[in-house]
């Protein structure tokens, strides 16, 4: 009690030296911080920490910015990321650190607008019905939008062809307006697939050979797509695989992402239809 008399008296502006040559107790004792609570024992959760945990659980794979940025949006306030931090390491929730080891390059990707580059890529996917099936997928470079998808139970040009053709028809991409980028796969060599590119005036950007970071937009998408939804999932049919990664696409369009500042795509996309809007830089 006269420690805590005490701090209460040197906030108040009394000398810290004469307060506690009074109170009979060490200087020491009023500069010292609380310590943390005991092993076992958790602070009080006000409102806003039980949503940031909410959020945490619900979104297992994401880390202490996302998991901010989504909680933020939720209790319409801002939210730090420590106070994050805190709370996911207190609850057994933070996600393993990504190694440091990892090769970096300087910046490799010059996009200025909207339809300008895409990034084209297949992944496989496990249904039971038919065994390994492929994704074909298309990723704006600027808006991060998935401007087009389609899952087979093969992956030749002709699937690759079937997602530019229905992604150019409904972005109506006009002529020497957009560069596709791809890796250097035998669907995406083909001259089946460069012979559709040329009729639609599309640009073909390859990949470098074991060079995943050139297609780095649309492996990441792949990436947490199979984190937060395929891995977590077992198919049965392909319909209902088609369903699971539609409902997915959907939710990731109004979903805050780390590289657009923690917008959403589709705000990002609105920013470029309304000239008005100048919160998202054009680069």
């Amino acid at each position: 009690m006269r420690v805590a008399r005490s701090r209460e008296l040197v906030a108040q502006g009394r000398s810290p030296s004469l307060v506690a040559r009074v109170a009979g107790i060490s200087r020491q004792a009023i500069y010292r911080r609380p310590g943390r609570p005991p092993t076992g024992q958790r602070r009080r959760l006000d409102a806003t920490d039980r949503i940031v945990l909410d959020v945490a659980r619900s979104n297992p794979t994401d880390g202490t910015r996302m998991v901010a940025a989504l909680a933020a949006r939720q209790a319409r306030d801002a939210v730090n990321r420590k106070r994050v931090q805190r709370l996911m390491r207190e609850h057994a929730l933070l996600q393993p650190k990504r190694s440091e080891g990892r090769r970096r390059r300087p910046g490799y990707f010059q996009v200025t607008r909207p339809d300008g580059l895409w990034h084209l890529d297949m992944t496989s996917i496990w249904v039971a019905e038919h065994g390994w099936c492929y994704l074909n997928a298309v990723i704006d470079c600027c808006t991060r939008e998935i401007v087009g998808w389609a899952l087979d139970v093969r992956c030749r040009a002709a699937e690759a062809t079937a997602v530019v053709d229905a992604a150019v028809a409904e972005r109506r991409i006009g002529p020497g307006e957009l560069t596709l980028g791809t890796d250097n796969g035998t669907a995406f060599t083909s001259r089946a697939f460069r012979a559709r590119l040329a009729e639609h005036h599309i640009g073909h950007r390859r990949g470098g050979y074991r060079d995943p970071e050139s297609q780095a937009f649309i492996e990441s998408w792949f990436a947490k797509l199979k984190q937060r939804c395929v891995w977590r999932e077992e198919f049965e049919t392909l319909d209902e695989a088609r369903r699971a990664i539609g409902g997915y696409v959907d939710s990731y369009h109004h979903r805050p992402h780390q590289g657009l500042a923690y917008r959403t795509p589709r705000e990002v996309a609105a920013t470029w239809k309304d000239p008005q809007d100048q919160s998202i830089p054009a680069a």
